[in-house]
This record gives structure tokens, C-alpha cells and sequence, in this order.
């Protein structure tokens, strides 16, 4: 039994909420899944695009009159999109949440998709590939997850690309947006100060003409490549990536592998941030992260370094990645990682954005989220082999995938003779607009 207040609308739409009333505000969350897991290649970027069109004007309100709904309650509403689902949300004082969900829902039921709007957006949209590409330390993440999933809709760029972008015509946007925008795709998520009998009314009441349907969500698993690439750019800095799968949300192990993470390359104390910045200034960013998806994960180790040190920071790379691999972590590294991870979420619960959004889990992973007292207890519990176990499974460093940025050939020839060469690599010029580069 969900330790959670859970109810299904008299149109299937999903909700489950929250409440604390030790806080004056609520957030409200409404998720879909979207993003480029469910996108055809011509639609890369359709999920993007269609988010921004939300706020774009509805059969009642303007774009202007959107923001104003807000702005004079002291409230905050905003959305994103991710490889695979949409969420829009806002954050209201307690007595201001029928605002909220009046506006949420007005925009996912009547927003307008006015071409004159479509297209000023389309341009906006433009400007933000091109300000993405002219990001080398934010673009090379999703370089890298295109080197890893080749062949797959997980490795495609969120954003899309300027081509397929600039190509997308009205009614295909507004196709897609019927078939997803629809009953059976939507859970609306809670956590605040509210009146749980009041919010299932306002939602019957506000949701109630939503599109009817059922939608079913992709369950494929994508298969993994390790390429090395290398992206020319005229830039300063080398950014180098390296980078695995990791494990599902439903996979236990994630647990071992978010301590593991914090410790190798999650924090200012860990053994990457340590080694290479703090012992011998090789790069002033440094670290590792993981990412669960539903069916995989995705481990990523990144430093931006010099020409003249990329050797040296390659050497290091290797040799951290060997030792954690062999050993794990040591005693006080795993507890300290465990305090660090504890005060982190205990923080993280003050937020009701937050707690809105560990509420999805279910909806969009198939994982019940756990009271705020039971999520910390599985990271409380990890021993050192356990640690050392997913180090040995996760951190094959022969099945790596290596993409980098850098500003002429010779990261090639310094790859090449380094610990991870051996492998054919891939020289790739970069172009504006391609969105691979």
C-alpha cells in the first residue's frame, strides 16, 4: 500500500500528492511521457518545441497573460524536457493553488499552436541550439550519450537539431501533441500544504475536457557502443568525457553506484576533484555522474583541461577508475559518503518541488517512491562489497566510451598513446547547426 494519497480522476488521469503542513506553499506537478525515447528521427526535438508552445498562448489566455497569472500571486511556474518525459509545474502559497491548477491545465488541454507563435518560437528555439553548441562543457554530455547510444532514440539531443527544427511543420507538432497529450499519459503529482479533498475537485473540475486516450509507453533497451571520438572546435580548453552504462532506476545496484559516484567524482571531496584539481591543478572542473533511465543508466566521468595536460589527466583517469574498480571504496570513504548522501536528501525534502518530483517514480519508472524516512535506508545499508562489486560491473574501462571536444589533431595523437588507446578513432569537424559537434 502506497504510504502516499493516490487517486485516479473519472478520466483516468493519475494523481498522487504529499501533505505536510509544515510549510506555507504547495507544488504541483503534471508529467507526461515524452521526450526523444518517443520520437521519430524527422521529430527530433518535437517534445522541446512543444513544451515551449505552452506558453504560448491557450484559447482563454496569452502568452503575456500566462507569466501575469503568476507574477501577481507571488508564484512561480516553469517546465521541462527530458530524454524521456515532460513535466510542467508551479509553486504557489497554499491558498493560491486553484491558480495553479486552472493555468496548468488550460495550458496541457487548450494551448493554441498559433503558426505566427509557432514560428517566433521556432526561431527561439534556434537561438538555443546554437547557444547549447557555443557550450562545449554542456554539450559534450549530450555528445556523449549519442556516442553511447548510436543507433538508439535515447542518444538523440533533446533540443533536436537546427535542421530537423527548422524543418518541423505545424501539423506534425500538433500530431504529436494529441497522441501524448492525452488522459492515460498524464499523472499529476502534489507536495505542500493543501486540502486533499479540495485538490481532487479542482482537478476533476479543470481537467475534466483533457484529450481521452491511452498511450504506451517505449520499453526498449537500447544497445550500448564504445566509440572514441573526437570533435574538432577552435576552443581553449580540451573537454573530455568518458562514459558507461549504468543501471536502471529499478535495478538495486543503483544504490552502490550513487555512493560509488559521490565518492569517485560527486563532490569536492571526492578522489577525482582531489587528484586532479586540488592536488595538481589539471583542470578547474572535474567529476563523474550518474543517470537512470527506466530500462539503463548512464555513468559519465568530464574534466576541461589544457592541450598540455590532457596526457597527464588521461593517466589519471585511468589509474582512479583501476583502483576503485579493484578495491572499491574504503571504510571512512563509504562512511563519510553516506553522511554526505544522507544531509543532501534531508535537504533536499525541505523543498516541495522536490518532493513533487520523487513522487513520478511510479508513473514514469514503475518504482513506488518511499516515505522520506525509507529512502535513505538502502544507502545505509550498502556494505563495501557491495560497492566493490558494481565498481568491478560498471567500471569496465575496455568498454568506455571516450568523446572530446578540443581545438586541433593532436588529441588524437595524445589519446592514442595513452592507458585507453588502442582503439579506432573517430575525427569528427565540427559545423554549427548539426548539433553533433
Amino acid at each position: 500500500m502506497s504510504p502516499y494519497l493516490k487517486h485516479t480522476l473519472d478520466n483516468g488521469v493519475q494523481l498522487i500528492a504529499e501533505k505536510f503542513d509544515t510549510v506555507q506553499s504547495v507544488s504541483i506537478g503534471m508529467f507526461l511521457k515524452s521526450g526523444v525515447l518517443y520520437e521519430s528521427e524527422k521529430l527530433q526535438g518535437v517534445s522541446h518545441f512543444i513544451e515551449h508552445m505552452m506558453f504560448k498562448g491557450t484559447r482563454k489566455r496569452t502568452a503575456r497573460m500566462i507569466a501575469s497569472e503568476f507574477d501577481r500571486i507571488g508564484g512561480y511556474l516553469n517546465a521541462f524536457t527530458a530524454k524521456d518525459y515532460c513535466c510542467y509545474y508551479a509553486r504557489v502559497v497554499k491558498d493560491r493553488l486553484d491558480v495553479a491548477i486552472d493555468v496548468l491545465a488550460d495550458m496541457i488541454i487548450n494551448s493554441q499552436f498559433v503558426l505566427e507563435e509557432l514560428e517566433r518560437e521556432r526561431r527561439v528555439i534556434l537561438e538555443e541550439i546554437k547557444m547549447y553548441e557555443d557550450s562545449p562543457d554542456e554539450i559534450i554530455h549530450e555528445l556523449l550519450s549519442q556516442n553511447i547510444w548510436k543507433n538508439a532514440r535515447l542518444g538523440s539531443p533533446i533540443l533536436g537539431t537546427a535542421q530537423t527544427v527548422a524543418a518541423m511543420q505545424r501539423d506534425d507538432i500538433f500530431s504529436f501533441f494529441n497522441r501524448q497529450y492525452v488522459t492515460g499519459n498524464l499523472l499529476v503529482s502534489a507536495a505542500g500544504n493543501f486540502d486533499w479533498d479540495e485538490l481532487k475537485q479542482m482537478l476533476e473540475k479543470k481537467l475534466k475536457k483533457m484529450r481521452s486516450g491511452t498511450f504506451k509507453p517505449r520499453e526498449t533497451l537500447p544497445r550500448p557502443t564504445c566509440d572514441v571520438t573526437i570533435h574538432q572546435k577552435e576552443i581553449e580548453q580540451v573537454h573530455l568525457t568518458l562514459g558507461t552504462p549504468g543501471v536502471s532506476f529499478s535495478d538495486d545496484r543503483r544504490f552502490a553506484l550513487t555512493i560509488l559516484n559521490a565518492a569517485f567524482g560527486g563532490g569536492m571531496s571526492s578522489r577525482l576533484f582531489q587528484e586532479i584539481r586540488e592536488k595538481r591543478g589539471l583542470a578547474y572542473t572535474v567529476y563523474s555522474y550518474h543517470t537512470s533511465f527506466k530500462k539503463t543508466g548512464l555513468l559519465g566521468i568530464y574534466a576541461g583541461t589544457s592541450m598540455e595536460h590532457l596526457e597527464k589527466v588521461l593517466e589519471l583517469f585511468h589509474a582512479e577508475i583501476d583502483k576503485i574498480a579493484a578495491r572499491g571504496l574504503s571504510a571512512r570513504e563509504l562512511e563519510d559518503t553516506r553522511e554526505q548522501l544522507k544531509g543532501n536528501m534531508l535537504i533536499a525534502l525541505e523543498s516541495t518541488t522536490n518532493r513533487m518530483n520523487r513522487l513520478s517514480t511510479g508513473f514514469l519508472y514503475g518504482v513506488e517512491p518511499k516515505r522520506p524516512e525509507d529512502t535513505l535506508k538502502p544507502y545505509l545499508e550498502t556494505t563495501t562489497e557491495d560497492i566493490k562489486k558494481v565498481a568491478g560491473e560498471i567500471l569496465d574501462r575496455d568498454r568506455m566510451a571516450i568523446t572530446m571536444i578540443a581545438p586541433g589533431p593532436q588529441a588524437a595523437g595524445i589519446l592514442a598513446n595513452s592507458p585507453f588507446g588502442g582503439r579506432p578513432i573517430v575525427a569528427v569537424p565540427s559545423s554549427r547547426g548539426q548539433n553533433k559537434a
